[in-house]
């Protein structure tokens, strides 16, 4: 037994071997391969793919979009305009998962749905209970239903952090790049393309409705609002009266930056602050009772076997 095992390891080690010699030696072989599938056989291999779908016949993808679209049909006439401008305002501050509310509320219910009737038309007819299972389902109806909103929530906070931790770098950048010589306008274009991010797609989209028309006081309003967070919207609102006053902007620029700056090490200090309460509830409920097991634990072995003599 003992030969069949060293056996197995002896040609494992082998193969491993002779596998990474050949590796070493056709390195630049399989890289120039990689690239040449990479940049020719890729494109030439979507294209195949798109006359098999069209050859055989009507693609699962346009026939789901189809419905989709009557969903979205149906449903325009069904949303009030109080819902969808709430709808609208949890989805901008979300950055856009979806492309309207309608699509969002439809995805409720399709999820909503979704959850529920499998319970529903599987379950239910072969429970005892018919009452629990009833109320399995409005929950997970519910929990359905729900769970996009709890999305949007955590996309609003990871975008809103996201846009925090870039803001001092990427003004920073604008600044230096004021202080070259170039237009704010310029400047925000040439930053946005190379720091990716949310706060870049937010300024190209600042960029684009003032080439579409809007002033500059008018597309920082509109910026202002598309983003919840407190520190950009001051940062933007004191761009705006800069703008109007005709203030510098490297300078305005450089004094926000320490501004942020310094406020994200009171947010950190704050945070710091906080820990030794966050800390007190696992503390209490799972770290000193594990202590005091292990350290009293032998003392009242003792006391319960021996007694107070023992």
């Amino acid at each position: 037994m003992l030969d069949i095992i060293f056996i197995f390891l002896v040609a494992g080690f082998v193969t491993t071997l002779l596998a990474g010699i050949l590796f070493i030696v056709f390195k630049r072989q399989l890289a120039f391969n990689e690239r040449v599938n990479k940049y020719f056989a890729g494109p030439i291999k979507k294209q195949h793919l798109d006359t098999l779908k069209d050859s055989n016949g009507p693609n699962v993808k346009k026939v789901l979009d189809q419905y989709w679209n009557k969903g979205t049909d149906y449903l325009n006439k069904k949303v009030s305009k109080v819902e969808r401008k709430k709808l609208d305002m949890l989805i901008r501050d979300a950055g856009y998962p979806f492309r309207t509310a309608v699509d969002f509320r439809l995805f409720q219910i399709v999820l909503s749905a979704g959850i529920s009737l499998p319970i529903l038309f599987f379950i239910l007819p072969a429970a005892e209970n018919k009452l629990l299972i009833w109320m399995m389902i409005g929950t997970m109806a519910l929990l359905g239903f729900r769970l996009p909103v709890f999305y949007l929530g955590k996309k609003k906070t990871v975008r809103i952090k996201a846009i925090n931790i870039s803001m001092p770098d990427f003004f920073d950048t604008v600044n230096l790049l004021l202080e070259a010589g170039m237009g704010l306008d310029l400047a925000l274009s040439e930053v946005s393309q190379k720091i990716k991010g949310p706060l870049a797609d937010e300024f190209f989209q600042t960029l684009e409705d003032m080439k579409l028309g809007k002033s500059r006081r008018e597309a920082f309003y509109d910026l202002r609002k598309r983003v919840p967070s407190d520190s950009f919207q001051g940062v933007i609102t004191s761009l705006i009266q800069a703008d109007q006053l005709g203030i510098g902007m490297a300078k305005v620029l450089g004094n926000l930056t320490v501004r942020i700056r310094e406020q994200r090490r009171e947010a950190a200090r704050e945070q710091a602050m906080k820990a030794p309460v966050k800390m007190l509830f696992p503390m209490v409920f799972f770290i000193f009772p594990s202590l005091f097991i292990v350290i009293l634990g032998p003392l009242v072995i003792t006391l319960i076997t021996k007694g107070l003599g023992g």
